[in-house]
């Protein structure tokens, strides 16, 4: 397995490896700032690129290491940051299912995983949300290592969607994991103020709430219930947004409540990372590696004793994600404004897919809490 794994994860990666680490240059720009001119972290663009930084100053600081080293070198580090995280998620998600993971199942699991096109997007482009997610995973997962939540602060200090999981400790009564992670949250904006304090006024008064900066809403990239109302013709960031937000955000924490409560911590997480990314702004298509854990909770809710079943609902979610039907589709240059009924359908199957899956969840947590009643004895 591990073989045929490796062999179509070397013919096939090629034939989408065309990003060439856009975001890492990003990334290392902006840390080359922090360094020179803090004042112009929001301004500057890598050379022939348009792409501004658009992390918290505290981001900028972690990106530092990226610039001091060469193009090449800082590249390969990222690949091989990204694969070594990848190796911590699926090991949880394998663990949720199995439980002890013999070694070459892991590696088939891993160059598999590498496939998915939210994985392989991150790579191409020298993203760190393999590295973010494995972060999460491990500090909520793990409940051994001591001052958990802490992590979890600091990756909301880096990027802002994590502070999702800030509610999750809330709903689920971890007090002492959410004082850690309020308190390392609040230590990187204090970091990135004695940084750069006018770029952390220009972004936390200004430039937090411009979500045109990440890139156009209407891409098909964009899987949120924002990109979907957008290229439904409705406004960005609109009252239909806000609603539905509102409503996936109490249902979602609800559901990550419940499942946490009955002993399934992988599914709680992962069904908080998905609020995320339904209600962000923008949620592009490299943002989804959790759906590695998601399609392991899935899996996990079709019984042991049912291998076959499992095997086939693995294949169908991990395949859809491998295939990544939007891409089939006309898209950029607001080509997404013409889709048809049908293809708005495929052109938002990640959003789809996500709602089928905690569905499937919530279905299990009702009927796992529903008592049984014994027959009544006449």
């Amino acid at each position: 397995m591990a073989a045929l794994a490796g062999v179509a994860l070397c013919v096939l990666l090629p034939g989408w490896w065309d990003h060439t680490g856009a975001d890492l240059k990003v990334y290392r720009l902006g840390g080359h700032v922090l360094l020179t001119d803090p004042s112009m972290l929001y301004w500057a663009r890598p050379p022939g690129m348009s792409l501004p930084f658009t992390y918290p100053p505290f981001a900028g600081l972690v990106f530092v290491p990226f610039a001091l080293l060469p193009w090449p070198l800082a590249y390969g580090v990222s690949i091989a940051g990204s694969v070594a995280a990848l190796w911590v998620i699926v090991r949880y998600a394998l663990q949720h299912l199995f439980g002890r993971v013999h070694p070459g199942a892991m590696l088939a699991a891993v160059a598999g995983c590498v496939l998915l096109e939210p994985v392989r997007e991150t790579l191409a482009f020298g993203q760190i949300n393999l590295a973010l997610c494995a972060l999460i995973m491990y500090d909520l997962l793990d409940t051994k290592h001591r001052h958990r939540g802490i992590w979890t602060g600091i990756a909301a200090g880096i990027k802002l969607t994590p502070l999702v999981f800030l509610a999750l400790l809330l709903v689920t009564r971890q007090w002492r994991a959410l004082k850690y992670a309020g308190a390392a949250f609040c230590g990187t904006l204090l970091i990135g103020f004695v940084t750069a304090p006018r770029a952390s006024v220009q972004y936390w008064t200004r430039l937090v709430f411009d979500s045109g900066r990440i890139g156009p809403p209407a891409y098909a990239g964009n899987q949120s219930w924002n990109g979907l109302f957008v290229r439904l013709g409705a406004p960005s960031g609109g009252t239909v947004w806000l609603i539905a937000v509102t409503v996936t955000v109490i249902l979602g924490l609800w559901l990550s409540q419940r499942l946490h409560a009955q002993g399934q911590p992988l599914a709680s997480v992962s069904v908080g990372a998905t609020i995320a990314l339904l209600c962000a702004p923008i949620s592009w298509d490299h943002h989804w590696v959790w759906a590695v854990p998601l399609g392991a909770a899935l899996t996990a809710v079709v019984p042991a004793d049912r291998p076959i079943r499992r095997a086939a609902v693995a294949a169908v979610w991990y395949g859809f994600f491998i295939v990544a039907p939007y891409r089939w589709l006309p898209i950029a240059d607001g080509r997404e404004y013409a889709w048809t009924l049908g293809q708005q359908v495929i052109g938002n199957g990640y959003l789809l897919a996500a709602l089928l899956a905690c569905t499937a969840l919530r279905k299990e947590a009702v009927r796992v809490s529903r008592p049984s009643v014994s027959p009544r004895r006449s």
